[in-house]
């Protein structure tokens, strides 16, 4: 099982690299929330059910539609 929870984590370091290197914060916000998925196998694993409740919650929901909606006010793309 740690196995599992040692490829979520190889899984996490690919995306942050995604996610510093994208220009489009559409698909940064995609690459956050599939990262939050990645934590949360990794905290299934380690069995820590409390902190995944809280976890599904704020992280993976409430960031996700909050920042959707704000790139939906100003742009899109990130300009250097």
């Amino acid at each position: 099982m740690l196995e599992v929870a040692a490829l979520a984590l190889l899984g996490c370091v690919v995306l942050m690299t995604l996610i510093v290197l994208e220009k489009d914060l559409l698909k940064v916000v995609a690459y956050s929330a599939v990262f939050s998925g990645l934590v949360l196998v990794t905290l299934y694993v380690l069995l820590a059910p409390d902190i995944i409740l809280a976890y599904v919650a704020i992280a993976t929901v409430l960031s996700t539609a909050l920042l959707v909606y704000v790139i939906g006010k100003t742009g899109r793309y990130e300009v250097v």
